[in-house]
């Protein structure tokens, strides 16, 4: 995306920055929270001999994307804000293309997979093991995170064009003691 793609030279600066970046952590980090709870929930349903504990863990999983959803949504909400009001961008950096992926991918599964299984499973109905996809979007949520710490270099073909292109008012320079040091 070009500084030209952006609304009028849309930034977020200061408190306005402040706030989206507030609200990304606290909605990411609910999200992730969420993704534990589910995903012990399909573990102690699966460890389980009691099968009244079991049902009630696999109700608790089904009804979880109802929060999941709406809370990954509002994560990738802020993130978008975040990305189009900063020099990040939406498709510059690999990482944040990377996670977008797993935002849709852990939104898609919510919604088509683990509601449906879980609800198979109070029903009595032999599907598969609920554990893994719920393992599993913990996992990629925690690769999320990090990305987001540390940030790994490496930019996407837009991303390249747009350095190339003359466009570098976005690029970050070094500090100038690091260019004396």
């Amino acid at each position: 995306m070009s500084a030209a793609s952006t609304p009028a030279g849309f930034r977020l600066r200061g408190r306005a920055h402040k706030v989206a970046l507030t609200a990304h952590i606290l909605t990411a980090v609910g999200w992730f929270g969420i993704a534990v709870v589910v995903a012990f929930c399909g573990l102690a349903a699966a460890a389980s001999d009691d099968r009244v504990l079991a049902s009630a863990l696999y109700r608790t999983m089904e009804t979880a994307p109802w929060l999941s959803i709406p809370v990954g949504l509002a994560a990738v909400a802020t993130g978008v804000l975040l990305g189009l009001g900063t020099s990040f961008g939406l498709v510059r950096h690999w990482w944040v293309v990377v996670k977008i992926v797993i935002a849709a991918a852990v939104i898609v599964t919510d919604a088509v997979l683990v509601g449906h299984v879980a609800h198979d499973a109070v029903a009595g109905r032999v599907g598969p093991p609920l554990y893994g996809s719920t393992v599993a979007h913990v996992v990629v949520l925690g690769v999320a995170a990090v990305l987001s710490v540390f940030k790994p270099r490496g930019r996407t073909p837009w991303g390249r064009r747009q350095l190339v292109g003359g466009d570098t008012s976005r690029v970050p320079r070094p500090s100038p003691r690091v260019l004396a040091g």
